[in-house]
């Protein structure tokens, strides 16, 4: 198989085409008390994945209307009684909030097997088939062993704190640092037990995830993000400081530090850390899906060798720009341009994202998955949680 072919990944998609399925979703979903949201959202995404093409063929999404309405139905029940105890018994809250972690993992695992299950490429439907056991053992397993950590090493720090406020600080400072190392650790794992489960028919996805690499991302994001606050926090008290009267301070008069001045500083200084927060997420979002992507190939037992291998190549800068200017589309248009703000997305990660590969000899089945019910699909996006390739 020729490796030097590079197949990239299009999507044709229109804003303007769009905005007409959008409108129509949202004034039916209002009609209807909500629900014709389910129809809404097979609408959405049968438009674009249907508008998403690799090697001339677009991507198909298979999900019934019904079968989201039912899973959208569990869910909103499972919130209700969610919110009902929260508000009235504490105890019970914190009981449901232990069943959900205990039903996490089935979650995901449920959640990645439907959206797989769900969409085709040339008549052949996608897989997921890592074990249930698996993800208990990375999820709830590692979620464990990051918790028992943090937990011992913070122990550590108030003991130490008896003794030595100094040292303590420091340790207190250094659990910076072992956060980052005990997160990257868990999402580590968490994307290789979901880039090794996928299939497409008898074509296998797999990526050799590296541990070492998401401690470095996630540390660099970490002193970066120190450096700049610090930088920032400097400013914001020098120029405070520059025109106060120390005089009246220490009598308790503060109002010199009240200028006009002060109020933009603090605007921007703000405005600052947001922008901050947003190119790190930048930065650790796109350098791991680049590296996920760098490391996955998709390949048979029959193939001697042969395979597909994918490429991304999103950059924090451009990624991060995506962010701000979908952010402001949307506030100065009030929401009207949500549809434009995703089909510029959906085309952002489109046109940075490839495989390499004849895509013409590509021979496939679709494997049976038995997957009917889109509960645990809607019970995921209810509770905001999801994993897998994207």
């Amino acid at each position: 198989m020729d490796q030097h072919i590079t197949n990239p990944v299009e999507f044709k998609g229109e804003g303007r085409e769009f905005f007409g399925i959008w409108i129509v979703n949202i004034l039916l979903s209002i009609i209807t008390l909500g629900v014709y949201s389910a129809w809404a959202k097979v609408r959405t995404k049968r438009y674009f994945y249907g508008n998403t093409y690799l090697a001339g063929d677009s991507f198909e999404y298979h999900a019934q209307p019904m079968q989201i309405l039912k899973g959208r139905l569990v869910a909103l029940v499972a919130l209700f009684v969610w919110g009902i105890a929260n508000s009235f018994s504490p105890n019970a809250s914190i009981v449901l909030l232990i069943l959900f972690y205990l039903a996490l993992p089935w979650l995901l695992w449920s959640n990645a097997r439907f959206d797989a299950a769900m969409t085709s490429y040339r008549n052949v439907h996608f897989s997921f088939n890592s074990s249930l056991k698996e993800a208990y053992k990375v999820i709830l397993g590692r979620g464990f062993g990051a918790f028992l950590a943090a937990s011992l090493y913070f122990a550590a720090v108030i003991f130490v704190a008896q003794t030595s406020v100094i040292f303590a600080v420091l340790l207190g400072f250094g659990s910076l640092v072992l956060l980052a190392v005990i997160y990257a650790w868990v999402v580590s794992g968490l994307h290789k037990y979901f880039s090794n489960g996928f299939q497409f028919g008898e074509w296998k996805f797999s990526a050799e995830i590296e541990t070492h690499f998401f401690i470095k991302t996630y540390l660099k994001a970490l002193a970066f993000a120190v450096g700049v606050s610090i930088v920032l926090t400097i400013g914001v008290f020098s120029t405070l400081f520059s025109g106060a009267d120390f005089e009246a301070i220490q009598a308790g008069d503060f109002s010199s530090l009240m200028g006009d001045s002060s109020y933009g500083v603090f605007f921007i200084s703000y405005f600052g850390f947001i922008v901050l927060t947003i190119a790190l997420t930048a930065y650790t979002t796109t350098r791991v899906r680049n590296y996920i992507f760098s490391k996955l190939v998709a390949k048979t037992q029959q193939s001697d060798g042969e395979h597909y291998q994918f490429n991304s190549s999103m950059t924090a800068r451009g990624y991060t720009w995506l962010v701000i200017s979908n952010f402001l589309l949307q506030v100065f248009t009030l929401g009207i341009a949500r549809p434009w703000v995703m089909v510029r997305t959906t085309r952002y990660i489109a046109d940075h994202t490839s495989v390499f590969g004849d895509m013409s000899l590509l021979k496939a089945s679709s494997q049976s998955a038995n997957v009917k019910s889109a509960i645990s699909d809607e019970m995921a996006q209810a509770f905001d949680v999801g994993m897998g390739i994207g």
